[in-house]
């Protein structure tokens, strides 16, 4: 017991900086499992910019992080580095080990899907002198037991303006598929463009690591 008291120095501190680091858990919850440009600048798997601008709920979240670390520091009077680094360790890994356990457990609808984005690609080729065929690939996993109606389109992580290859892929979108309940389906997308639709003439490309947006009853995700 006396053990205690001495690495302890102010208990309240203590018990305010558990409570804050489950605060920043809460906030920063919705950003695991979405997708986020790759050049942003991330702190423990938050995002501090979106497409928009700053994102100011990632770094609320952030802000929590640090005040927690702060008077965790300063309940003690000793293992302050060792704390400082177990509570790193926890910041980056438990939001993640939660998010994929609830996506596998309690998710519902499009909370429950999950996108596996290095088996995605999408081609593209002539079809005669003015039509564009894309034949498209998509992994996607149910993990609840309600089949989930899905509608889905192609989106630019970098860029809220589609490019000519976007523009051809989602010619018909948003795509509407349903995802049975424990189900890991193939998607297989196909469309046709008329060439004039378009900036710049081209006869064929392929596309991989497509990122998607999905919706379901009112509520988006993008991957």
């Amino acid at each position: 017991m006396k053990e205690v008291i001495f690495i302890f120095k102010n208990k309240n501190n203590l018990y305010v900086s558990i409570c804050l680091f489950i605060v920043y858990l809460v906030v920063g919850f919705p950003f695991f499992h979405e997708s986020h440009p790759s050049n942003n600048v991330f702190l423990f798997n938050i995002p501090l910019r979106t497409m928009s601008g700053l994102n100011y709920l990632g770094i609320i979240a952030l802000s929590l992080l640090f005040t927690s670390f702060t008077l965790a520091v300063k309940s003690l009077n000793q293992y302050k580095k060792r704390t400082v680094l177990i509570g790193i360790l926890l910041a980056t890994f438990i939001p993640l080990y939660l998010a994929d356990t609830y996506q596998k457990t309690f998710a519902t609808g499009v909370y429950a899907i999950s996108y596996e984005q290095e088996f995605s690609e999408c081609d593209i080729r002539k079809n005669g002198d003015t039509t564009l065929v894309a034949e498209c690939n998509l992994l996607l996993t149910n993990h609840s037991n309600s089949d989930v109606d899905l509608s889905l389109a192609f989106i630019d992580k970098y860029s809220d303006v589609e490019h000519d290859m976007i523009k051809i892929i989602n010619n018909g979108a948003p795509y509407h598929l349903k995802i049975r309940k424990n189900e890991r389906k193939h998607v297989e997308i196909y469309t046709t463009i008329d060439v004039s639709q378009l900036e710049e003439a081209m006869d064929a490309g392929s596309m991989k690591m497509l990122n998607i947006r999905i919706e379901s009853d009112g509520k988006e995700r993008k991957l």
